[in-house]
């Protein structure tokens, strides 16, 4: 009796938003193994540990892959209900005014220096030229980039990059080293054709799931992380993460 009766309350507990198509605000830029779209079908580790969730409490997940920019004004008025990947510290400017809910930290992520292996060890001296893909910030090196020591070139696809990175096009990319290995092995590159710089400032961080109107499918999410982390632990081993 005492389960079932849980359950039951575990049921009535169930948001009205459950029962409906719920929009999950993505990225569309391919980023694996954390996400990409092809054909239009988003995919990825994002995409599995999304899934399983839905799964779990019966959602109806409806992914809405967007450019970053657009993904960014799209979520703050209210068109998507869900945004993946979001950091409490992204756009800080442009969310102020509004109360956004920040799930329990749902993907371990690092943002690091990548050189030819020739340079690593070599320091932050010789970097002059540094790349990285659009929207992202290379929080580590904004102020030398402000004061003009660093000049900045982003690019849309990270493999352009990384042809800029091994061609001396550039000294170095602010890249995760996770996916530049993923991309470099659809590139037939070899795959210390650029190596991660650990010596050189980094950032260490995770990736969270946002809402703004519904808190309580941020909540359910922070249940699904702790009470399936086995789950959650194999969705990463899967994907290399």
């Amino acid at each position: 009796m005492t389960k079932c009766f849980a359950l039951l309350l575990c049921l009535l507990a169930l948001p009205v938003t459950a029962q409906e198509d719920i929009r999950v605000g993505v990225e569309l830029q391919p980023y694996q193994p954390y996400s990409d779209v092809e054909n239009g079908e988003y995919r990825g580790y994002a995409r599995d540990l999304l899934d399983a969730f839905a799964a779990e409490y019966g959602y109806r997940f409806v992914y809405t892959p967007l450019p970053v920019r657009r993904l960014l004004g799209d979520f703050l008025s209210g068109r998507v209900d869900l945004k993946f990947p979001d950091h409490p510290q992204w756009n800080a400017d442009q969310k102020a005014g509004h109360d956004i809910h920040y799930s329990h930290p749902a993907a371990p992520y690092v943002d690091g220096i990548l050189v030819k292996p020739q340079h690593l060890g070599q320091g932050q001296q010789r970097i002059e030229l540094l790349g990285t893909q659009n929207g992202f910030t290379p929080w580590p090196y904004l102020s030398d980039i402000r004061a003009g020591k660093i000049r900045l070139i982003q690019a849309n696809q990270i493999d352009s990059l990384l042809r800029m990175a091994a061609s001396d096009r550039v000294d170095a990319v602010y890249l995760n080293p996770s996916v530049v290995a993923y991309q470099l092995r659809q590139m037939r590159m070899a795959p210390d054709s650029l190596m991660f710089d650990p010596e050189l400032p980094h950032v260490e961080d995770h990736y969270y799931l946002s809402s703004i109107h519904h808190p309580e499918l941020i909540e359910a999410f922070n249940r699904f992380l702790e009470e399936r982390a086995e789950q959650v632990a194999a969705i990463r081993l899967r994907h290399g993460l």
